[in-house]
């Protein structure tokens, strides 16, 4: 009973948030992007990871819009962005932001996501540090650790328990049924089949960067990592691989948390995100 009371307060609280987010379709060199955006103050770009939590506005969106002018787009090839047909690596990625954020007029912003959205944001900031006042990664692969190799992500597709498993601290959580339900509608189907289309594409033969690693010491703004120190896809060791080579950076870490560190835990997320990013404003 307990669980099914979380699951109706989330839901209430997802759909009160949908009225701060407003929706928006911006051409990006004849890319169709799909963008949602609230709030008042500095720029504040939210990259979403494979999950494609960036679809919809969700509650941890509208907290930082009490402090930020927050940004949402939809990666190429997720939801209702189209471009994906030009979208080789994860580079082509970082390219379409810098696009997309001049055709905003977004000179420079505070920049971060969680997962694949955290890759990207690491693979954009190495190219024009200038463009990021600040940035967070959170869960973000792009590095490898040979002691600890990604797990194969593709080869548990089928299967639910195990997914949440691997991307939850509390896989039995109200939180981890919810997002990974056993029984999913064809609409679910459908955007999962598109996610990992996606990433597919951008890790099948190598699920990192070989390059990144040394080029990260470009990035000399204010970092910080912020990691689920449960996490068991993308490890904690990644964190550290990350903090080697931005010995700057500051290094966080959630306890009890797993992957998806903006649903399993909000409230400690959201926090460190905003408190990180209004010492920089």
């Amino acid at each position: 009973m307990r669980k099914l009371f979380q699951k109706l307060k989330y839901g209430a609280r997802v759909f009160l948030s949908r009225k701060g987010g407003e929706p928006e379709t911006i051409e990006v060199r004849g890319r169709s992007t799909a963008i949602l955006h609230g709030g008042d103050g500095p720029p504040l770009v939210y990259l979403h990871s494979t999950l494609g939590e960036g679809v919809r506005w969700l509650p941890f969106m509208q907290q930082w819009t009490k402090d930020f002018t927050v940004y949402v787009p939809t990666h190429p090839g997720f939801g209702q962005s189209g471009g994906f047909d030009e979208i080789a690596d994860i580079e082509d990625m970082a390219f379409h932001y810098l696009e997309l954020f001049d055709t905003l007029g977004l000179e420079e912003v505070h920049l971060g996501g969680v997962s694949l959205g955290g890759w990207i944001a690491a693979e954009f900031a190495v190219r024009w540090p200038e463009r990021v006042k600040s940035l967070w990664l959170s869960a973000a692969p792009g590095l490898w650790v040979e002691e600890e190799p990604l797990p194969d992500l593709f080869r548990y597709v089928e299967d639910r328990e195990k997914l949440r498993e691997l991307l939850f601290h509390d896989p039995a959580g109200a939180m981890a049924t919810l997002i990974l339900a056993d029984n999913s509608d064809e609409e679910r189907m459908l955007f999962a089949y598109q996610s990992l289309t996606v990433l597919a594409r951008l890790v099948w033969e190598r699920p990192y960067d070989p390059k990144l690693a040394r080029r990260l010491h470009r990035i000399q703004c204010p970092t910080l990592l912020l990691w689920g120190a449960n996490d068991r896809l993308v490890p904690p060791a990644y964190a550290d691989a990350y903090h080697r080579h931005l010995p700057h950076a500051e290094l966080k870490y959630i306890p009890e948390c797993g992957h998806l560190l903006m649903l399993e835990k909000e409230d400690a997320f959201v926090h460190a995100v905003r408190q990180f990013c209004k010492q920089v404003r």
